[in-house]
């Protein structure tokens, strides 16, 4: 009786535990990224993408150098997830980025000099104004280009900095604490012709005892709905941030911008405010600087339309970061 009651005592004990495994297992499951994967500020689940692609695993009771508001600035102002999406999170974790993960091909050749279009414009909507943004398309011109005319939809970089000669190695992460803001939607139908739709995460990086080395890690999506799966990969975004301008004479829609070293320009935006428009000039400026400039440049902006005539009622837009990620209403 004894031998049996020992028995029975150690299977009971081994259902137990291997309860308590089960149970384990499951909280520390990987997961796709979801509203209730960050609660407080910091990721409370393992969230997954890509199957080890990208990894955010619960970071330990430890306070970051960098503020959740100041990840927030950052996260929302980085050109990777400028634009409108269902969803949003942003949460202190620990990042893993796998090394198999290929870097995004560079957007501009090095050694030309961008002149930009100014496209249709795109409204955005942020916690405190409605803004406007002119999305650009660029073309390349040979450079030393001279400023162009006020009627010519172009702007003409006159003291371009030039871009470094190879694309530098992006930072790598390893379980490092980090702030990560993860930002998703549906692209379009999946491709079997089914009623779910395929979703493309894209995540921004953000060392938390730093604030730099960022990176953007977008998902294995579709190009567009009859384009090509492309594989994740990773890149260096760059911050979206007001820039100082002046206008070159009465009643002229052409101003003079002052860009950061190594940044470049991206659009005019028209910020409504009471009483008055107020415009703002949108560069690109790396989080990381990898030109190995410091000397600001210059930049002629031509058919600024709120300008012209009624110049002396426009205001001039808050320096800074630019919040240009939007989330639908419910996100």
């Amino acid at each position: 009786m004894p031998s049996l009651l020992r028995t029975m005592a150690l299977v009971v004990a081994a259902g137990f535990l291997s309860s308590c495994a089960t149970t384990s297992q499951n909280a520390v499951a990987p997961q796709l990224p979801s509203l209730s994967s960050v609660v407080g500020g910091r990721f409370v689940s393992r969230v997954e993408l890509d199957h080890g692609g990208l990894v955010v695993a619960p970071a330990p009771k430890t306070r970051p150098r960098v503020s959740a508001a100041t990840a927030q600035a950052l996260f929302g102002a980085a050109d990777a997830v400028n634009g409108t999406y269902r969803f949003a999170v942003l949460g202190l974790g620990l990042a893993t980025v796998s090394p198999h993960v290929s870097a995004a091909p560079p957007t501009t050749a090095p050694g030309t000099t961008t002149t930009t279009s100014l496209g249709t414009g795109t409204t955005s909507t942020s916690s405190t104004t409605t803004t406007t943004i002119t999305a650009p398309t660029t073309t390349t011109t040979a450079a030393g280009t001279g400023p162009g005319s006020t009627e010519a939809t172009s702007s003409t970089a006159t003291t371009p900095t030039a871009p470094p000669t190879s694309t530098p190695s992006l930072p790598r992460y390893d379980s490092r604490l980090a702030w990560v803001g993860i930002a998703w939607g549906a692209d379009c139908p999946a491709r079997a012709g089914g009623a779910r739709l395929a979703t493309r995460y894209v995540a921004v990086v953000i060392d938390a005892d730093t604030g730099r080395s960022v990176i953007a890690y977008t998902s294995r999506s579709s190009l567009a709905c009859t384009g090509p799966v492309l594989p994740p990969s990773i890149s260096a975004p760059s911050e979206l941030v007001s820039v100082p301008w002046v206008p070159l004479g009465p009643s002229n829609t052409s101003v003079r911008v002052t860009l950061p070293a190594c940044s470049t320009y991206f659009g005019w935006t028209e910020v409504p405010s009471p009483g008055a428009a107020t415009v703002q000039v949108v560069a690109r400026e790396p989080f990381d600087s990898t030109c190995g400039s410091h000397v600001a440049g210059t930049q002629t902006v031509d058919d600024v339309v709120p300008l012209g005539n009624a110049q002396a009622q426009v205001q001039h837009a808050k320096l800074g970061p630019v919040q240009g990620l939007r989330t639908l209403p419910g996100g």
